[in-house]
Formats: structure tokens, C-alpha cells, sequence
């Protein structure tokens, strides 16, 4: 289930002796934690156990068997578990086919695992990036809360901005409703006066740009990223290391699961890039790729600058795209 809906059926009483909270959302797996602590902990410094990586099975058993002491539940806390199926025959089995009633597991982790979800009592919980219409509702009730106005197009930027990555929308949501104020209004104007954007959100707008033939706005998009102080080195290699992405999404029939392995990114970032690269043709991503490779090439020759060599890829793709 997605994790606004573990929220609401958390909310309504309904509970699992066991949770697992995956996906590269750390925002969802910690407040997740916390709403499990905060119904069930009278006392966590005598009632939650903590284990980072995969412990003993002796100790995983024990800490869950304990009696909770002055709470309702104790709490073990399992972070980036993904035990092999070997894992399960020394008593873990039995224990998941019939578990306390005054213990819950929480199991918090950035990837999938599959070797707990075939036990009927583990709940598992996608903390996957939430979609911007879910984010843009939450910064709105965020700066409500805080008497400060921000419309739905403003706050859907802001996640955009952030890449949807909810961590970072939380902090970026709590300065600007420090900047503006009770009473206050957040806009466009305030959002990229307060907000830096995110490299790779610059290099996907550019990349928007580039495919729907607005020149203009692509470097406008580069001159800003310039003026900011990133380096003309890290934009060109963000942007071959992008490309490279477009092309091998565009050429493969990998699962987004599959590229998340390979690439070794987030699904979100997965999802934008195979969106985009429905926009070029494979032959041009190609020639792109190519075209990169040739002045990273001439760089580490010293054959040409590395500021002349981002703007002329950048000409080249954007006329020959």
C-alpha cells in the first residue's frame, strides 16, 4: 500500500505486528517510524530496539519477544534488512506464522526486499516519491497551518524544484514559511529568490526545453545554473551523464525496477527520464551521447576548455535534436 493510505488505516485503529517501509523516500519511512512510536511507546528508552544491517536471528527473536515494560508494545526497529531465505529456518518463521501481540517490527528500507511479503501478517509499505499533486497539498497545508498563503501552481514548483523528494520539500517549506511570515505570500518570485533548484531538475527543465525546440529557455536554464556557481565542468557532465540515461531507456524494455538496479538511481528519476526520452528519436540521443563523448574526450587531452566545450555540445545538441 502507498503510505498515505497506511496512514489513514493507522489513524482508524488498524494495525500489524510487522511493517516494512521501503523506498527512497526518507521522509515516509521515518515519519512512518514515528507514528508506530508515538501510538505504542509510553517509555521508548525501555521499550525500542534498534538494529542497523541484518542482525542475529537469536537477537531479532529475543528483542521481539520481550515483555513491553510501562507501553502498550515493545518496538524493534530493523534498518536496510534484506535477509536471504536461509535467514528464516532458525525460529524466524515460526515466529512471523504466529508473532507477539505486544511487539511490532519495523523493518525501514531504501530498496525492495521480497523475503518478508509472503507472511500474511507483514504489512509493507511503498515510501516511493509521492506524486506532485500529493506534495503541493501538503506544502499548502504546511503554510496554512502557518497562516502564509502559497497558491497550488507555486507549491507544485516547489516540489519540482526539490525533485519530489519530500526531506528536502519539508525544510525548503519550513525557510520560506519563515521568510514570509504570519500573513505572508510565497510566490514564484519568493520560490527562486529562497529555493536553489536542483542540478538535475535544471538539467531535465533544460532537457524539456531543448526537445520542444525553445533555445531560448534552455540557456536561459545554463546561464542561471552558471550564475548560481555551478561550474561549467559539473553541468556538462550532468548533462552527458543525462543523456547517456535517455539513450539507454530509450533502447532498453528494462523495468523501472530493473533500472534502478543498473543505474543505480531513484524510480523517480527512472520515470522522468523514460517520459523524456519518448521526445527524441534513438538516432539523436545517439549522436548526442557521441557528440559528449568526443569533447570529454578533447578535455582530458586538453584540446579544448572545458567552458568552450559545454557551450558548443550544447549548440550542437540543441540544433541537431
Amino acid at each position: 500500500m502507498k503510505y498515505i493510505e497506511f496512514k489513514n488505516q493507522f489513524q482508524d485503529g488498524q494495525s500489524f505486528p510487522v511493517y516494512i517501509f521501503e523506498g527512497e523516500d526518507a521522509f515516509f519511512r521515518q515519519r512512518g517510524l514515528e507514528l508506530i512510536k508515538k501510538r505504542y511507546l509510553s517509555e521508548p528508552e525501555l521499550n525500542l530496539t534498534n538494529f542497523d544491517g541484518e542482525p542475529s536471528v537469536s537477537d531479532l527473536i529475543a528483542s521481539l519477544n520481550g515483555y513491553p515494560f510501562m507501553s502498550e508494545k515493545r518496538v524493534t526497529v530493523v534498518k536496510e534488512f534484506y535477509p536471504k531465505q536461509n535467514y528464516f529456518k532458525s525460529g524466524l518463521k515460526d515466529y512471523l506464522d504466529a508473532p507477539s501481540n505486544t511487539a511490532i517490527l519495523v523493518i525501514l528500507n531504501q530498496n525492495k526486499s521480497d523475503a518478508f511479503k509472503k507472511f500474511d501478517k507483514v504489512c509493507v509499505v511503498d515510501c516511493s516519491k509521492a506524486d506532485a499533486s500529493i506534495l503541493s497539498r501538503w506544502v499548502k497545508g504546511e503554510c496554512t497551518r502557518n497562516n502564509v498563503t502559497i497558491d497550488s501552481q507555486t507549491a507544485r514548483l516547489l516540489s519540482e524544484y526539490c525533485l519530489s523528494d519530500m526531506t528536502r520539500i519539508e525544510k525548503e517549506t519550513e525557510k520560506l514559511v519563515s521568510y514570509a511570515g504570519s500573513g505572508g505570500v510565497i510566490d514564484k518570485n519568493v520560490l527562486d529568490q529562497m529555493v536553489v533548484r536542483d542540478v538535475e531538475y535544471q538539467i531535465y527543465n533544460m532537457t524539456e526545453y531543448i526537445a520542444k525546440k525553445k533555445v531560448d529557455l534552455a540557456l536561459a536554464v545554463v546561464t542561471d545554473m552558471l550564475s548560481k556557481g555551478e561550474p561549467a565542468q559539473k553541468i556538462l557532465v550532468s548533462v552527458y551523464n543525462y543523456f547517456r540515461r535517455l539513450l539507454l531507456v530509450a533502447i532498453s524494455d528494462k523495468t523501472v525496477d530493473e533500472y534502478v538496479t543498473l543505474l543505480g538511481i531513484k524510480d523517480f528519476a527512472v520515470r522522468k527520464a523514460k517520459e523524456q526520452a519518448k521526445m527524441f528519436t534513438k538516432r539523436s540521443l545517439k549522436r548526442a551521447v557521441d557528440m559528449l563523448t568526443d569533447f570529454d574526450y578533447k578535455i582530458k587531452s586538453g584540446l579544448i576548455d572545458v567552458s568552450d566545450a559545454m557551450w558548443l555540445s550544447l549548440f550542437k545538441i540543441m540544433i541537431e535534436s
